[in-house]
């Protein structure tokens, strides 16, 4: 049974979809390994686990949506989505990545430092607090067995 023009359709939107996702997946691959770059054996590993992931994704893809035919227009369009993302805003993402880090490392460092100094506040007052506490109890306890 033939697909029609609509379930064609449908299915190139799909795949290109399916493309873009796989992009921003290598992307944020790529960002990583731009910010810890890896020995030899991790990126042969790495990468080895990318293309059988998306391997598997394809293959599931083509189960779910062409009763498992391989169209030539579905890997077209996850081609044309993984380049078009990867080589433009995957490139551009991968040279500000520092950028990106430093930013992101500021604002966390922002956010969270008048949370921590109030934390560590909170420590000191109910440290002092026990101490007074203890000290008091030592005294009752001393005049106690006198």
């Amino acid at each position: 049974m033939e697909l029609t023009l609509s379930q064609q359709t449908v299915i190139f939107l799909w795949s290109f979809l399916l493309g873009a996702i796989l992009a921003g997946i290598y992307t944020v691959i790529a960002v990583i390994r731009v910010l810890s770059p890896p020995g030899k054996y991790m990126l042969f590993f790495s990468d080895l686990l990318f293309m059988l992931a998306g391997g598997f994704v394809n293959f599931i893809f083509a189960l779910s949506c062409t009763n498992g035919m391989i169209r030539g227009y579905s890997l077209f369009a996850e081609l044309v989505a993984f380049c078009a993302l990867y080589f433009t805003l995957g490139r551009l993402i991968r040279r500000s990545s520092f950028m990106i880090y430093d930013l992101l490392r500021r604002g966390i460092k922002k956010v969270f430092s008048p949370v921590c100094r109030l934390i560590h506040s909170i420590f000191l007052r109910t440290g002092a607090k026990c101490k007074i506490l203890l000290k008091k109890f030592k005294k009752n306890k001393i005049s106690l067995e006198k």
